[in-house]
Protein backbone atom coordinates (compact mmCIF):
# COMPACT_ATOMS: atom_id res chain seq x y z
CA UNK A 1 0.00 0.00 0.00
CA UNK A 2 1.27 3.86 -0.38
CA UNK A 3 1.55 4.55 3.05
CA UNK A 4 1.82 8.68 3.92
CA UNK A 5 1.79 8.93 7.28
CA UNK A 6 1.13 7.04 10.86
CA UNK A 7 -0.42 8.65 13.65
CA UNK A 8 0.95 6.11 16.54
CA UNK A 9 -2.18 6.58 18.88
CA UNK A 10 -5.53 8.03 19.05
CA UNK A 11 -8.25 7.69 21.47
CA UNK A 12 -10.63 9.78 19.36
CA UNK A 13 -10.49 8.35 15.73
CA UNK A 14 -11.55 4.11 16.44
CA UNK A 15 -14.47 4.54 19.70
CA UNK A 16 -13.47 3.45 22.28
CA UNK A 17 -10.28 1.86 21.34
CA UNK A 18 -6.44 2.91 21.57
CA UNK A 19 -5.50 2.97 18.12
CA UNK A 20 -2.74 4.04 15.47
CA UNK A 21 -4.44 5.41 12.35
CA UNK A 22 -2.18 4.37 9.06
CA UNK A 23 -2.95 7.20 6.65
CA UNK A 24 -2.97 6.05 2.70
CA UNK A 25 -2.32 7.91 -0.23
CA UNK A 26 -4.69 8.98 -2.97
CA UNK A 27 -8.55 10.03 -3.13
CA UNK A 28 -11.19 10.15 -6.01
CA UNK A 29 -12.78 13.09 -4.46
CA UNK A 30 -11.25 16.94 -4.48
CA UNK A 31 -13.22 18.25 -1.51
CA UNK A 32 -12.36 21.83 -1.24
CA UNK A 33 -11.51 21.79 2.67
CA UNK A 34 -9.35 19.34 2.72
CA UNK A 35 -6.48 18.96 4.47
CA UNK A 36 -4.47 17.26 2.73
CA UNK A 37 -3.71 18.03 -1.15
CA UNK A 38 -0.18 16.60 -0.74
CA UNK A 39 -1.74 13.25 -0.37
CA UNK A 40 -4.57 14.03 -3.15
CA UNK A 41 -3.06 15.43 -5.67
CA UNK A 42 -1.51 13.69 -8.39
CA UNK A 43 1.15 16.28 -9.05
CA UNK A 44 1.62 16.44 -4.96
CA UNK A 45 1.96 13.39 -4.11
CA UNK A 46 4.62 13.18 -6.68
CA UNK A 47 6.41 14.96 -4.85
CA UNK A 48 6.63 12.71 -1.48
CA UNK A 49 7.00 9.46 -3.59
CA UNK A 50 10.30 9.22 -2.12
CA UNK A 51 8.96 9.43 1.70
CA UNK A 52 6.48 6.85 1.92
CA UNK A 53 6.22 4.66 4.87
CA UNK A 54 7.57 0.38 3.67
CA UNK A 55 4.53 -1.77 4.83
CA UNK A 56 7.04 -3.46 6.93
CA UNK A 57 8.07 -0.70 8.53
CA UNK A 58 4.36 -0.62 9.58
CA UNK A 59 4.41 -4.15 10.39
CA UNK A 60 7.31 -3.93 12.60
CA UNK A 61 5.87 -1.03 14.93
CA UNK A 62 2.37 -2.95 14.88
CA UNK A 63 4.81 -6.14 16.47
CA UNK A 64 6.23 -3.80 18.88
CA UNK A 65 2.83 -2.10 19.91
CA UNK A 66 0.60 -5.29 19.76
CA UNK A 67 0.08 -5.29 23.80
CA UNK A 68 -0.18 -1.33 23.66
CA UNK A 69 -2.60 -0.79 21.12
CA UNK A 70 -6.11 -2.28 21.02
CA UNK A 71 -6.94 -1.78 16.98
CA UNK A 72 -6.00 0.27 13.76
CA UNK A 73 -7.81 2.59 12.05
CA UNK A 74 -7.50 2.51 8.28
CA UNK A 75 -7.88 6.13 6.34
CA UNK A 76 -6.39 8.14 4.06
CA UNK A 77 -7.76 9.61 1.81
CA UNK A 78 -9.94 6.88 -0.03
CA UNK A 79 -8.07 3.48 1.32
CA UNK A 80 -10.49 1.45 -0.67
CA UNK A 81 -8.30 2.96 -4.01
CA UNK A 82 -5.46 0.92 -2.77
CA UNK A 83 -5.17 -2.56 -4.73
CA UNK A 84 -4.05 -4.24 -1.71
CA UNK A 85 -5.81 -3.12 1.10
CA UNK A 86 -8.07 -6.15 1.66
CA UNK A 87 -4.37 -8.47 2.10
CA UNK A 88 -2.67 -5.48 3.83
CA UNK A 89 -5.89 -5.32 6.41
CA UNK A 90 -6.20 -9.19 6.85
CA UNK A 91 -2.70 -9.29 7.53
CA UNK A 92 -3.44 -6.47 10.65
CA UNK A 93 -6.40 -8.35 11.93
CA UNK A 94 -4.44 -11.72 11.64
CA UNK A 95 -1.98 -9.60 14.81
CA UNK A 96 -5.05 -9.65 16.54
CA UNK A 97 -5.72 -6.33 16.40
CA UNK A 98 -9.44 -4.41 15.61
CA UNK A 99 -9.43 -3.28 12.30
CA UNK A 100 -11.72 0.00 11.43
CA UNK A 101 -11.77 1.63 7.95
CA UNK A 102 -12.75 4.62 6.81
CA UNK A 103 -14.48 5.05 3.25
CA UNK A 104 -16.76 7.58 1.43
CA UNK A 105 -18.49 4.79 -0.23
CA UNK A 106 -17.05 4.22 -3.36
CA UNK A 107 -16.41 -0.01 -3.28
CA UNK A 108 -19.29 -1.22 -1.59
CA UNK A 109 -18.30 -4.81 -2.57
CA UNK A 110 -14.81 -4.31 -1.15
CA UNK A 111 -16.41 -3.17 2.23
CA UNK A 112 -19.19 -6.36 2.24
CA UNK A 113 -16.23 -8.52 1.31
CA UNK A 114 -13.84 -7.48 3.76
CA UNK A 115 -16.62 -7.18 6.80
CA UNK A 116 -17.86 -11.00 5.70
CA UNK A 117 -14.82 -12.06 6.22
CA UNK A 118 -14.36 -10.84 9.37
CA UNK A 119 -11.61 -8.78 8.97
CA UNK A 120 -13.00 -4.95 9.70
CA UNK A 121 -14.53 -4.80 13.09
CA UNK A 122 -15.76 -1.14 12.51
CA UNK A 123 -16.72 0.61 9.31
CA UNK A 124 -16.51 4.70 9.06
CA UNK A 125 -18.32 6.42 6.08
CA UNK A 126 -18.46 9.77 5.24
CA UNK A 127 -21.72 11.86 4.71
CA UNK A 128 -20.64 15.11 2.34
CA UNK A 129 -23.51 16.78 1.88
CA UNK A 130 -27.35 15.85 0.84
CA UNK A 131 -27.80 14.45 -2.23
CA UNK A 132 -28.51 17.83 -4.63
CA UNK A 133 -25.22 19.21 -3.14
CA UNK A 134 -22.95 16.30 -3.06
CA UNK A 135 -20.99 17.13 -6.06
CA UNK A 136 -20.32 20.70 -5.16
CA UNK A 137 -19.00 19.69 -1.96
CA UNK A 138 -16.75 16.52 -3.07
CA UNK A 139 -15.20 18.97 -5.92
CA UNK A 140 -15.96 16.17 -8.72
CA UNK A 141 -18.60 14.60 -10.83
CA UNK A 142 -20.42 11.60 -9.38
CA UNK A 143 -22.06 9.26 -11.62
CA UNK A 144 -25.14 7.01 -10.37
CA UNK A 145 -22.84 3.85 -9.79
CA UNK A 146 -21.19 5.82 -7.05
CA UNK A 147 -24.81 6.90 -5.16
CA UNK A 148 -25.76 3.11 -5.97
CA UNK A 149 -22.17 1.83 -4.44
CA UNK A 150 -23.24 3.99 -1.23
CA UNK A 151 -27.14 3.63 -0.80
CA UNK A 152 -26.33 -0.38 -0.95
CA UNK A 153 -23.32 0.26 1.49
CA UNK A 154 -26.17 2.11 3.80
CA UNK A 155 -28.48 -0.93 3.62
CA UNK A 156 -25.46 -3.32 4.64
CA UNK A 157 -24.30 -0.97 8.07
CA UNK A 158 -27.67 -0.26 8.80
CA UNK A 159 -28.34 -4.12 9.16
CA UNK A 160 -25.66 -4.28 12.23
CA UNK A 161 -23.56 -6.33 10.66
CA UNK A 162 -20.74 -4.43 11.92
CA UNK A 163 -20.00 -2.00 13.78
CA UNK A 164 -19.88 1.79 12.13
CA UNK A 165 -20.77 5.27 12.24
CA UNK A 166 -21.04 8.49 9.63
CA UNK A 167 -19.56 11.43 10.24
CA UNK A 168 -19.45 14.55 7.94
CA UNK A 169 -17.28 17.36 8.38
CA UNK A 170 -19.35 20.86 8.19
CA UNK A 171 -18.43 24.19 6.96
CA UNK A 172 -20.41 27.44 7.56
CA UNK A 173 -21.86 28.86 3.89
CA UNK A 174 -21.72 25.53 2.51
CA UNK A 175 -23.88 23.15 5.22
CA UNK A 176 -26.96 24.87 6.63
CA UNK A 177 -28.66 23.42 9.59
CA UNK A 178 -31.65 22.04 7.15
CA UNK A 179 -29.05 20.69 5.23
CA UNK A 180 -27.63 18.49 8.53
CA UNK A 181 -31.28 17.63 8.70
CA UNK A 182 -31.70 16.36 5.67
CA UNK A 183 -28.28 14.48 5.66
CA UNK A 184 -29.19 13.15 8.82
CA UNK A 185 -32.60 12.08 7.74
CA UNK A 186 -30.95 10.60 4.86
CA UNK A 187 -29.61 7.96 7.33
CA UNK A 188 -32.34 7.48 10.05
CA UNK A 189 -31.85 4.34 12.51
CA UNK A 190 -28.54 5.05 11.48
CA UNK A 191 -25.97 3.59 14.69
CA UNK A 192 -23.50 6.91 15.23
CA UNK A 193 -23.56 10.22 13.01
CA UNK A 194 -20.46 12.55 14.28
CA UNK A 195 -20.19 16.17 13.16
CA UNK A 196 -16.84 16.80 12.65
CA UNK A 197 -16.25 20.61 12.87
CA UNK A 198 -14.50 22.38 9.81
CA UNK A 199 -10.82 24.10 10.89
CA UNK A 200 -8.83 25.89 8.30
CA UNK A 201 -5.68 24.85 7.97
CA UNK A 202 -3.52 23.86 4.70
CA UNK A 203 -6.81 23.47 2.57
CA UNK A 204 -6.72 21.83 -1.20
CA UNK A 205 -8.81 25.31 -2.49
CA UNK A 206 -6.41 27.73 -0.98
CA UNK A 207 -9.13 30.18 -1.40
CA UNK A 208 -11.46 28.58 0.66
CA UNK A 209 -12.05 30.45 3.76
CA UNK A 210 -14.97 29.90 4.94
CA UNK A 211 -15.75 29.08 8.74
CA UNK A 212 -16.57 26.44 11.06
CA UNK A 213 -19.64 26.82 12.92
CA UNK A 214 -19.51 27.58 16.78
CA UNK A 215 -20.24 25.87 20.26
CA UNK A 216 -24.58 26.88 20.26
CA UNK A 217 -25.13 25.82 16.49
CA UNK A 218 -23.62 22.89 16.77
CA UNK A 219 -25.26 21.84 19.61
CA UNK A 220 -28.60 22.79 17.84
CA UNK A 221 -27.52 20.87 15.19
CA UNK A 222 -27.10 17.63 17.21
CA UNK A 223 -30.51 17.99 19.26
CA UNK A 224 -32.27 18.16 15.76
CA UNK A 225 -29.74 14.88 14.05
CA UNK A 226 -30.77 12.87 17.72
CA UNK A 227 -34.35 12.74 16.10
CA UNK A 228 -33.00 10.71 13.68
CA UNK A 229 -29.49 8.81 14.95
CA UNK A 230 -29.46 6.39 17.41
CA UNK A 231 -26.00 8.54 18.66
CA UNK A 232 -25.29 11.70 17.73
CA UNK A 233 -21.44 13.07 18.59
CA UNK A 234 -19.22 16.52 17.92
CA UNK A 235 -15.30 15.86 17.16
CA UNK A 236 -14.13 19.26 17.42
Amino acid sequence: MKISWIQKSTTIDYPWKLACVIFTMGCNFRCPFCHNPESVLPEQMQLIQNDLIPEQAIFNFLEWRIWKLDGVSICGWEPTLQPDVYDFAKRVKEMWFFVKMDTNGRDVELVKRMVTDGILDYVAVDLKHTRQSYQSAVGVNLNEDFFKSYEELKEFLLNEVVDYEYRSTIVKWMHTIQDIEEMAESIKWARNYYLQNYVWWNSLNPNFWWEPFNDEELETMSRIISKYVMHCGIRR
